[in-house]
């Protein structure tokens, strides 16, 4: 009814105008239109078709969806009817504007994710033009940073905003270093400049402040918990950064944790949600605390043999047993309460694993993280599924080499953005995921 309503009121504000054509008085409703066949051959070049989208994404949660495609459609003088139609679904009738512009209005919420084709015939006859329509759930496209530590010079923030300004709709997700504040080699002022440049990407960009928790001693024992130099991943280190952080305890992680929350708060860089493992060490029991604290997302699943440069460490041999089975193509999941490399029906974890799947640029290189994003998002294609793409980089070694990485990566993904019409690209914050892995 909404659809024949609408027709009749643009029929009558057609038929005032001045001495074009104009339709019959009463379009038919379009449950009485015929199909309109495929062309018999190429497009009458008489015919001039755009779309208003060429890409439509289906709604998961997060993407509230396409609804409808408008069909705009430049027609011989003499065209006296002209009807609209995905592949063989029911067929619309055009309205004519003043102008002579023909244009239609096709719902598209309910097509199956995969090529479509738009066709546009006048009268009965079969089609005179097509254009392709491709119809895909969103690839989810998170960069992360990892702040190892905050002492950096001003240089590596600037090439941050670079890339910012490279990409334009690119968003952040930042595992941003509570031990910022408990570090004595990060004085007042500096401490002070750092905290307004991580408030300014959240305020002004919308990026995300999640935790990155490596295990310095000068922060876990602010955190009431004593400090662990052992297990370490890296010889001849005894301030806590290189331990692996599954060796506390759930209740010794929660108090790190806890404690994190409250110097975020009290700094006022908000509630954080998300949070990756210093060295991705993270195991069930580091979950566990997640959840008792309040986290929804980790992100510290990886693929092992990304980081062939670590062999012969712990680092190494620990990610290796740990996230073995994590891949290049492994997507979010609720880990079971038994195995974190998996998820499970029965008894999931609330948290959400999200892969770190293109990994960090310093261990892969600009081609190999768009090959990344083409294992997950092949040749340009509709998915058939909501899809998440992750890399990322360290603010304090942030390179002119990592950052030509970066736009190597990034450039690709740009080539294909859902907001400019290419692909179904999205940049989205790693705690939105919820939203669609559910």
């Amino acid at each position: 009814m909404r659809d024949l309503s609408l027709t009749l009121a643009l029929g009558l504000l057609v038929g005032c105008s001045g001495g074009a054509a104009t339709p019959p008085a009463a379009l038919p409703d379009a449950s009485s239109l015929p199909p309109i066949a495929a062309p018999p051959g190429a497009d009458d070049p008489a015919w001039q078709v755009t779309l208003s989208r060429t890409w439509v994404l289906k709604a998961d949660g997060l993407t509230a969806g396409d609804r409808e495609v408008t069909v705009r459609i430049a027609a011989p003088a003499d065209a006296a009817e002209v009807r609209a139609a995905v592949d063989d679904g029911p067929a619309r009738a055009a309205l004519r504007a003043p102008d002579g512009s023909w244009s239609a209005t096709l719902p598209v919420a309910d097509l199956a994710p995969g090529a479509h084709a738009v066709r546009v015939a006048a009268g009965a006859s079969s089609a005179v033009a097509t254009r392709p329509l491709q119809v895909s759930f969103a690839v989810y496209v998170v960069v992360s940073t990892d702040w190892d530590d905050t002492r950096l010079t001003d240089s590596y923030l600037r090439r941050i905003e670079q890339l910012r300004e490279h990409h334009p709709g690119l968003v952040y997700s930042h595992f941003f270093a509570p031990y910022h504040y408990t570090d004595p080699e990060v004085g007042d002022t500096r401490e002070a400049q750092i905290e307004a440049w991580v408030k300014a990407q959240r305020d002004q960009h919308g990026d995300e402040l999640g935790v990155h928790i490596h295990g310095w001693c000068h922060f876990v024992t602010a955190a009431g918990v004593p400090c662990r130099v052992q297990p370490a991943y890296a010889p001849n280190d005894t301030t806590g950064y290189v331990t692996v952080l599954a060796a506390y305890t759930v209740d010794e992680m929660a108090a790190q944790l806890r404690y994190a929350v409250q110097l975020f708060a009290q700094h006022g860089l908000g509630r954080p949600t998300s949070f990756r493992a210093g060295g991705w060490t993270a195991d069930l029991g580091t979950l566990r605390a997640l959840d008792a604290t309040g986290f929804t997302v980790d992100s510290s699943a990886m693929r092992p043999d990304r980081i062939a440069s670590w062999r012969g460490y712990l680092l190494y041999d620990w990610n290796e047993a740990n996230w073995t089975g994590i891949s290049d193509t492994s997507q979010p999941y609720h880990p079971s309460d038994t195995d974190i490399t998996q998820g499970a029906p029965a008894r999931p974890m609330r948290v959400l694993e999200v892969p770190d799947n293109g990994i960090l640029v310093d261990y892969i290189t600009g081609p190999a993280m768009v090959a990344v994003y083409e294992a997950n998002a092949p040749e340009g294609r509709p998915v058939a599924r909501p899809t998440m793409f992750q890399v990322g980089f360290h603010p304090p070694n942030f390179s002119a080499t990592y950052q030509l990485r970066m736009e190597t990566a990034l450039s690709h993904v740009d080539a294909h953005l859902a907001s400019a019409d290419r692909g179904p690209a999205v940049y989205a914050r790693i705690s939105d995921l919820t939203r669609v892995w559910r």
